[in-house]
């Protein structure tokens, strides 16, 4: 890292992956946008954002996702997971070879994505104090297996990161759905694992 050069200088962040890791997947489903995600990757073929949220619950600046989907305020446990299978279906049917400027020259037929990060928020719960969606903590861990299920369909490891969730008040009554639907994630993505699936 001591070495310097005229490229060192650019206010840009720069990612950069292993060769074996040629396209990421980020799956946003945090009641709020993946902006950052989005900011930090617009100009980055190599990483695709797909963010799912509540239209109503902007707090910070909007950003262009890949695929930016919003549900209404008051979205239930049908609404929300029917969408969320849409889209997932969707992208596993699409060809993002047919979206890439440089070919596939490898002669390899090559999967959708060799990386997915899932960020799972869990303020899209009833209960939570900033979400204004109404997903129960049934639903939650149905999008969940949503999620899982898709990655093991593409044959794609998963990083499950930590998302949003915000209890109503200080109780500790206010506290509990929150930090067991954060549980839960790891909890069902372990039992997941040790039912058999890669």
């Amino acid at each position: 890292s001591s070495s310097s050069s005229s490229s060192s200088s650019s206010s840009s962040p720069t990612f950069s992956s292993p060769p074996s890791i040629r396209r990421i997947l980020i799956v946003d489903l945090d009641v709020h946008q993946g902006n950052g995600n989005a900011a930090l990757f617009a100009d980055d073929a190599a990483v695709r954002t797909f963010s799912v949220h509540c239209s109503s619950n902007y707090f910070s600046r909007k950003e262009r996702s890949d695929l930016d989907v919003e549900l209404p305020s008051g979205c239930d446990d049908a609404t929300y997971l029917s969408t969320l299978r849409h889209w997932l279906k969707r992208i596993e049917g699409h060809s993002f070879d047919d979206d890439d400027s440089n070919d596939n020259d490898d002669g390899n037929d090559r999967k959708q994505f060799d990386f997915i990060f899932y960020q799972s928020g869990v303020d899209i719960h009833a209960n939570d104090r900033l979400g204004r969606l109404s997903v129960t903590s049934d639903g939650i861990s149905r999008r969940n297996a949503l999620v899982f299920d898709f990655a093991n369909r593409m044959e794609c490891p998963l990083v499950v990161c930590m998302g949003g969730g915000y209890p109503k008040g200080d109780r500790e009554e206010d506290w509990a759905s929150v930090i067991e639907a954060h549980a839960n994630v790891y909890g069902e993505a372990h039992r997941y694992l040790a039912n058999g699936h890669s």
